[in-house]
């Protein structure tokens, strides 16, 4: 092609593409439209490039991390028996005088954790819930911030994230004299990227999925056998008083039920209330609990909670998951906001929406 014919071939683009003065009004507005498109399917597939990067850079820290996760035992392990010499079985103890409470040590397995973050206070799974590789979506580290803001975009190790990573509310207690009876884990609901605790929004498809994923895993770095906790509640909730009448369930702020502010009946009964399933798991405010806290994208303002017990030796885990039984719809306590928009009933569109 010679470079007449170049450039014929270029002014013929250029007419095509760029308005001139002799151009109908029409044809201007078709050309200015023709290049926003243009300038749109750009921007697009930079944004799409971004996004790939990102979601392949989010998964594989995700992978990376899962090296620290413990493999602890159901069971504990035996005691070592005292030997006779030893002066403490011979020391006699007055039983009108409370015994000291026994601290707590950070065990082996939380070592690397502790010397890469020493805001980590443990590790949060759902083993039974897995990809097509048999990897539990949701296996992570779990720490616990200055403020709830802390750890929104970092990673464990305190470098920017999207995902972030799941953290526990700052007011809660976690230390070698114990915890709190209930403790929040917040997480990112991250779509198709899927880091976080967005898997967790599956919980809302089903009866049939809690029953198959009954039991999350909180083991705290004190811990050295497995800490298994079963469902007891799967809702929605406000974060804001605007989006339910004025209304809101702090069920964040529920921490000890010894305090005035934190009554279990109320808070286990708004539970209860809000949950799309129903159990027959028996709860006391002498049991330990935690609250896994995600965004639920549907509107906004949404929160998707799930509510666990910490398993006792009276708990008969094969009862407690026969007995879940999805709700009526009509007996199920929405927000305002979710009910003017969805309707008064559960709405699954999947983790990915």
């Amino acid at each position: 092609m010679s470079d007449n014919d170049s450039n014929s071939v270029l002014d013929s683009v250029k007419n095509y593409m760029i308005p001139n003065r002799s151009d109908s009004r029409k044809e201007k507005f078709r050309k200015i439209v023709f290049l926003f498109s243009i300038v749109v399917f750009i921007a697009s597939l930079v944004q799409l490039g971004l996004f790939l990067r990102s979601k392949g850079i989010e998964e594989k820290y995700s992978s990376q991390m899962q090296e620290y996760a413990p493999h602890l035992s159901d069971e504990p392990s035996p005691a070592t028996p005292a030997k006779p010499s030893d002066p403490d079985t011979t020391k006699k103890t007055d039983p009108q005088k409370p015994q000291a409470q026994q601290k707590r040590t950070i065990q082996p397995w939380a070592n690397k954790l502790i010397n890469k973050n020493k805001d980590v206070i443990g590790w949060v799974s759902i083993n039974s819930h897995t990809d097509k590789d048999g990897k539990p979506y949701i296996n992570s580290a779990v720490v616990k911030g200055k403020n709830n803001d802390e750890y929104l975009y970092l990673n464990l190790d305190k470098k920017y994230s999207m995902s972030g990573i799941p953290f526990a509310d700052s007011a809660c207690t976690v230390d070698e004299k114990g915890q709190s009876d209930n403790i929040t884990l917040y997480g990112h609901h991250m779509g198709y990227i899927g880091t976080g605790f967005t898997h967790i929004h599956e919980y809302k498809q089903g009866v049939d999925f809690l029953k198959s994923n009954p039991v999350i895993t909180f083991n705290t770095i004190y811990d050295n056998t497995n800490q298994k906790y079963a469902i007891v509640g799967c809702f929605i909730a406000n974060a804001f008083t605007s989006v339910d009448n004025g209304s809101i369930f702090k069920y964040w702020n529920v921490r000890n039920f010894s305090d005035k502010s934190s009554d279990f009946d109320k808070w286990i009964s708004e539970v209860r209330k809000r949950s799309w399933y129903s159990s027959d798991i028996n709860c006391t405010d002498k049991d330990k609990y935690i609250t896994l806290s995600t965004c639920s994208d549907e509107c906004w303002g949404i929160r998707w909670v799930i509510v666990a017990k910490k398993l006792t030796d009276k708990d008969d885990l094969d009862k407690i998951v026969q007995s879940y039984k999805a709700k009526p719809d009509n007996d199920i306590y929405f927000p305002a906001l979710w009910v003017n928009k969805l309707g008064n009933k559960k709405v699954y569109y999947g983790w990915d929406y």
